[in-house]
Parts: C-alpha cells; sequence; structure tokens
C-alpha cells in the first residue's frame, strides 16, 4: 500500500472530532502524517485534539482567525508529503478498512486523481450509524448544480456498485497529491481559497475532470457522515451559508465553464440564474450580499477561467455530457 496524509479542518467541532480522530487511529492503513488546521475554534476543539494525539505523527496549526476551509486545507496540504491525501471532515467516522478498500480500489487503473467511499449518515457525538446514504459519489446536472448522489435515500443496489463519478464529497475524499499539484494555481491553492467554504470541493473536482484525472466510486470503503446542512433540506441554511453558497455558485462556474459547456448546458444554468437571483431579491434577501460579492470577483474567476481553459486536456463537449441526464455515472469495468 502507498503511503498516506490525512488532513482535518477544524471550526468548533468539539462534539465530533474526537470519534473522527480515532476512527483515523484504527486505520488498517496508518496514515504517515495527520494535519489539523484549527480555524479560531473556541468551544475545546484544540484540547481535544491534543488529548487524542499524544505520541502520534500529528502536527496541529492553529489560527487566530476563521480564514476559510480552503486556506486551511491548502496549509495542511503544503505540510504533508505522502502520495495520497484524505481530506476528512471532523463529523466523518471512517471504516476502519476505509483507506485500505480506496486504495486498493484504484489499483490498475489509469488516471485516478480522486477517490470516494459510501458515506452513509451519522448521528450524535460518537457519530453511530444511521439506515440513510450521505454520498454515493458527487453528481452534477446542467443548471450548474453539484449534488451528493442518493442523498438521504435507503441505500439501494445500484449505489453498491463501483462507478466513475464527476467528484468525491470533500468529507472523505482521497486525492492523488500528483493530481492536485496538477491542477493548482500558483502559490499551491489545490482549493481555490476565494471560495472560502462550500462549493470548493465541486470546483476542484471540475478542474481535475479538464484534465483528465478521473474520479473513482467505490462503495466497499464506507464511513459516516453526521453533515451539519442537509441537501435534502435546500436552502435551510444560515443566511452566512446560503451567502456563500450564492456567491460560489457564479464563481465555480466563471472558473470552470467554457464555451461548449454554456452550449450544451443550455438553457437550463441561464433559468437557474433567473431562479437564484430572482429568490435573491425577493424572499431570501439575506443571500443578496453573495450576488454583489460574486460580481466583484468575476474579473479575477474570469481570469483563472481562462488559465483553466488554455490546460484543459479533455474537450469542453467531454467534460459537458457529466451534466446531462444519463451520462452523470459511468460504469467501471473490472
Amino acid at each position: 500500500m502507498r503511503p498516506v496524509d490525512v488532513f482535518l479542518v477544524l471550526h468548533n467541532h468539539a462534539r465530533t472530532v474526537r470519534a473522527t480522530l480515532e476512527a483515523v487511529l484504527a486505520q488498517t492503513v496508518s496514515p504517515e502524517r495527520i494535519v489539523v488546521v484549527d480555524n479560531a475554534s473556541t468551544d475545546g476543539s484544540v484540547s481535544i485534539i491534543r488529548d487524542v494525539a499524544g505520541g502520534l505523527p500529528l502536527e496541529l496549526v492553529l489560527w487566530p482567525e476563521n480564514r476559510g476551509f480552503s486556506a486551511a486545507a491548502n496549509e495542511a496540504l503544503r505540510r504533508s508529503r505522502a502520495p495520497w491525501v484524505l481530506s476528512l471532515n471532523p463529523d466523518c467516522r471512517l471504516a476502519p478498512d476505509y483507506l485500505e478498500r480506496l486504495l486498493a480500489g484504484q489499483e490498475g487503473r489509469d488516471r485516478v486523481g480522486a477517490l470516494t467511499g459510501l458515506l452513509m449518515r451519522a448521528q450524535g457525538g460518537d457519530l453511530a450509524a444511521l439506515q440513510k446514504v450521505d454520498s454515493a459519489g458527487m453528481i452534477v446536472t446542467a443548471s450548474g448544480r453539484h449534488l451528493d448522489r442518493a442523498s438521504g435515500g435507503a441505500v439501494q443496489e445500484r449505489w453498491l456498485r463501483p462507478a466513475w463519478v464527476f467528484g468525491a464529497s470533500g468529507a472523505a475524499a482521497l486525492y492523488r497529491r500528483e493530481a492536485l499539484e496538477d491542477v493548482s494555481y500558483p502559490a499551491g491553492e489545490a482549493f481555490d481559497e476565494t471560495f472560502f467554504a462550500y462549493r470548493e470541493d465541486a470546483d476542484l473536482a471540475w478542474r481535475l475532470q479538464r484534465r483528465g484525472w478521473r474520479c473513482l466510486f467505490w462503495p466497499a470503503a464506507r464511513a459516516w457522515h453526521e453533515r451539519g446542512l442537509k441537501p435534502e433540506l435546500n436552502r435551510h441554511g444560515t443566511p452566512e451559508v446560503n451567502r456563500h453558497s450564492v456567491r460560489n455558485r457564479f464563481l465555480l462556474r466563471w472558473s470552470n465553464a467554457d464555451w461548449q459547456w454554456r452550449v450544451a448546458c443550455f438553457p437550463w444554468w441561464v433559468l437557474r440564474d433567473l431562479v437564484v437571483a430572482g429568490a435573491c431579491l425577493t424572499f431570501e434577501r439575506s443571500s443578496a450580499p453573495g450576488l454583489s460579492e460574486a460580481w466583484a470577483l468575476r474579473r479575477q474567476q474570469r481570469a483563472r477561467g481562462g488559465a483553466n481553459a488554455s490546460r484543459a486536456l479533455v474537450s469542453g463537449w467531454r467534460v459537458a455530457r457529466w451534466f446531462l441526464p444519463g451520462c452523470r455515472v459511468r460504469r467501471v469495468h473490472s
């Protein structure tokens, strides 16, 4: 088995982080290094990390302010070295063989840049298992949305088959370091720090697809994720979450959508944009700042989009197929 590093980004996760870390320590493939970046927690999260970490290859990075998930994730990547790195949420509990099964799943397959197992829902501080699916891989739609496949539903036979998917939910995503370095922006931004938080995993997935890196859903690997913001609740998050979500929707597309995508997915993305803008100007006015923030960042993100397009190895038409009905999941041949 090839070496793996694990990183966690914390912000007030004292209730669940012990269960998350203990599951990491119980892996049949032991991580070479664990990096935890704390985004100014005030609930005792750091004390729990120190209590669990005694004698472990764990580095704790303390930030005096919350700089967002993306910046913290990039800092963790700079402090790790292994050829594989697991991005793990501090409210996610891995089965003991999660890493072992994912690494075995990618053996003999070309251009695997990311992997995810079958994530199930969890509840409580010990992240007890529930009989609901959290994510069977990330899929995308012609309106520009990205969704966790099967989220909130019961386990079905089709969720138990390996598949190629658009991307991996950042809750427990295993990335090949070579792939992350291949799509990083200057200064080592694998995760786009303009996003701060939310949709950054979809942005990374889109950039990986354009460079020909594939994402493998391998359901033999299992994990349990509490997930604070549940997709089936639609836009019932806090005003701050909704504002970031609105802003990052437009940043995501400006960074990645080329003219082929816009043609292939027309008019669905236009209609969705109108719905989002209309909601922000009427019944969800707390999200309206997200529109103005996105507009202020449009030149920067479009410049990044141009740079991404110039480096793309995969046709825009081929990438756009992931967004169309009937093409969102692809069979894995043994």
